[in-house]
């Protein structure tokens, strides 16, 4: 099962990072929820504190979707946080997040942490973010630019087949060295936490 969970700020078209695939749980955070409403995609889960629609809203959104979930908004974590606490106890394959970037700097941190807790990608119009375990990785890339950056310091970092390659070296959590590489290829390394991020043109 994919699940697909739709979070706000909406800065992205529905159409152009939204497409069905067979098995997938939709699950509407805040805003996002209205989101899925608006475009009539069935939701299995409604979730957050709903601060971001109105009470009209919130009850066109309670109807629509199969299970809502309705937390304070005082409350020691964001919508999206609860949101993957939910689907992390399911039977997954991976979960993506639409959105989740642009806005406020403090929320696109945070939510970028969340990659850290299971198979999850964060997609917008323009790009694709996901963290990457020890091992060998084949990567394709769709997008103008590959980034790597390391989360946790890396060791043994080889890339091949990409614009720049390199071999055996170590990524610490504050050097920039792996911005802007292009095409695709293959990533390995040893230990730490390896963010990618997909990135096209501005």
């Amino acid at each position: 099962m994919i699940v697909k969970i739709f979070a706000g700020p909406l800065t992205y078209d529905f159409n152009k990072v939204y497409s069905r695939d067979n098995e997938e749980y939709i699950v509407g955070v805040d805003q996002g929820a209205l989101l899925l409403l608006q475009n009539n995609l069935p939701i299995d889960l409604a979730i957050g504190d709903f601060d971001s629609v109105t009470d009209e809203e919130y009850e066109q959104i309670k109807a629509f979707a199969n299970e809502t979930k309705k937390y304070r908004s005082r409350k020691d974590y964001t919508d999206l946080y609860l949101a993957i606490e939910e689907v992390l106890e399911m039977e997954y394959h991976k979960i993506i997040i639409y959105g989740a970037m642009g806005g406020r700097f403090d929320h696109s941190y945070a939510n970028l942490s969340l990659l850290r807790l299971g198979s999850i990608s964060i997609v917008t119009e323009d790009a694709t973010l996901y963290a990457l375990h020890p091992g060998t990785h084949r990567i394709r890339n769709k997008h103008k630019y590959i980034s790597f950056f390391a989360l946790e310091d890396i060791f043994d970092l080889t890339l091949e087949g990409f614009l720049y390659d390199k071999k055996n070296f170590e990524l610490y959590t504050d050097d920039p060295l792996c911005i802007s590489n292009e095409k695709e290829g293959v990533v390995s390394f040893s230990e730490g936490l390896l963010l990618v991020i997909h990135q096209d043109e501005n």
